[in-house]
């Protein structure tokens, strides 16, 4: 599987890609915890859970795998890619469900 690009320039900062979005929520949640605020890691996790929660409902069934490696907070070349994986088996109308309530909360 070849990923997509999940952080694209666009001249005043980056389109990111929901697979991008879910690093940057597993970065939020497990990186070191002086760079958030406990509540940041919450919503972090809840934004996580989130996505993956739609990816198995998708039919992704390495969503528990997935979730041990973004807990490492090792984006190797395989976390990417399986993260690119749950998203697009989750569905653009699904992560846009998720993203909102993420927004709305």
């Amino acid at each position: 599987m070849t990923t997509q690009p999940m952080f694209t320039p666009n001249g005043d900062g980056y389109d990111i890609a929901p697979a991008g979005v879910l690093l940057l929520a597993a970065d939020t949640a497990y990186g070191p915890p002086h760079e958030t605020t406990p509540q940041g890691m919450r919503n972090a996790r809840t934004l996580m859970d989130g996505i993956l929660d739609a990816a198995r409902a998708g039919g992704y069934t390495q969503g528990d795998i997935l979730r041990t490696l973004l807990a490492r907070n090792q984006p190797t070349r395989r976390v990417q890619e399986m993260a690119q994986a749950a998203c697009d088996t989750a569905g653009a109308a699904a992560l846009t469900s998720v993203f909102e309530r993420a927004r709305l909360a």
